[in-house]
């Protein structure tokens, strides 16, 4: 396999190209900020629980319920919370997109690619 400076970009191999070049760049801009918004929603969750850890471990270390401790819980739930927001950004980013589509009259996919010459 010949180096990674060599070889040649993923778009002249037939794959997808690296990121979408036609998406406006309004709607990258909304989806960064619902990003850094919910991004900021699981690192208040993840200090607290690296804070309880921290300063107070024995309560981390209390069983509510037969088997696993609450520190045990609570990272599991992190994990739970990750994913739960995941489905939360693209619920959001979809409405954003529906809603700059709606209001700019094309859409890709639809008249939006002839448009912008796609299938050249």
């Amino acid at each position: 396999m010949p180096p990674i400076h060599e070889r040649p970009a993923a778009s002249s191999r037939g794959g997808p190209p690296a990121h979408d070049v036609d998406e406006p760049p309004a709607l990258t801009i909304a989806y960064a900020r619902v990003g850094l918004w919910l991004f900021g929603v699981y690192l208040a969750l993840y200090a607290a629980f690296v804070g309880v850890n921290a300063f107070a471990p024995d309560i981390m270390a209390t069983r509510p319920a037969e088997g696993l401790n609450l520190a045990v819980s609570t990272g599991l739930g992190l994990i739970v919370a990750a994913i739960v927001l995941s489905l939360v950004y693209m619920a959001i980013c979809k409405r954003v997109a529906d809603r700059y589509w709606a209001a700019s009259g094309t859409r890709p996919g639809r008249d939006g690619d002839r448009a912008r010459g796609a299938g050249r």
